[in-house]
């Protein structure tokens, strides 16, 4: 009889417990922020529970019990003080750092988002730019030597890449992989200009790299962007 007790008894755990694993496995997918930290302290908290009743033989021993299940509270309270701070700054089930987010978007620098404005101009005054003498073909060549790929590496990737292109700039703290060193000849070994272009236009994320780095083809031609991988690449002449 009492060999059948302890059956019943620790089938009662054992599916108790793999209840508790699909619950901390299917709580994280919520998004919700509370209900992620409740469910992982809530299941530790029942699990150190069940520890202490059934496996360390103080369920008589109540006064004990109670003692270290205030104890066991205490530690997970510190705990989540010590781990909160870290855990709020960060969002997803795969933890985007939202302050490199942040140093990153800061660093895009203003003009940029001040160009759509002049198109807009541009625009309106396009029927007159019909009368003048320069031919519609030599606007792009105009626009190829304006371009100063020197300026643009300082303002949108030194930020991260760093201004020697060592990859030791301070956006990219948190980028994972960390940003490119284009210094290092192993890195130009292993990499085409194309696949740097392609980083370049359509972001870290299009070639594997860190999310985290934006997506530059709305702003530049892609003339404009083989000019800027041409002079990345004198990094490590």
């Amino acid at each position: 009889m009492a060999g059948h007790d302890h059956t019943a008894k620790y089938r009662k755990i054992y599916f108790t417990l793999l209840a508790l694993l699909v619950v901390s496995v299917a709580g994280p997918f919520l998004e919700i922020f509370w209900v992620t930290l409740i469910t992982a302290f809530g299941i530790a908290l029942v699990k150190a529970n069940m520890v202490i009743q059934n496996f360390m033989h103080l369920r008589e021993e109540r006064r004990i019990m109670k003692w270290m299940l205030a104890t066991s509270v205490i530690l997970m309270f510190l705990f989540f003080a010590g781990v909160a701070p870290d855990v709020m700054k960060h969002r997803g089930t795969n933890w985007v750092n939202v302050a490199a987010e942040a140093a990153v978007e800061r660093g895009i620098p203003a003009p940029y988002a001040a160009e759509g404005e002049h198109g807009e101009a541009a625009a309106e005054h396009e029927p007159a730019a019909e009368h003048e003498a320069v031919p519609v073909e030599a606007a792009p060549a105009e626009v190829a030597q304006a371009f100063d790929p020197a300026a643009v590496y300082a303002t949108a990737c030194s930020l991260c890449h760093g201004s020697a292109g060592m990859g030791d700039g301070p956006g990219g703290a948190a980028f994972d992989p960390p940003p490119a060193d284009f210094t290092d000849p192993a890195f130009w070994a292993e990499r085409t200009d194309e696949l740097v272009f392609t980083a370049i236009k359509g972001g870290g994320g299009a070639v594997g790299r860190s999310p985290l780095m934006p997506p530059w083809g709305g702003s530049y031609s892609d003339d404009e962007i083989r000019a800027l991988v041409e002079y990345i690449k004198g990094f490590s002449q």
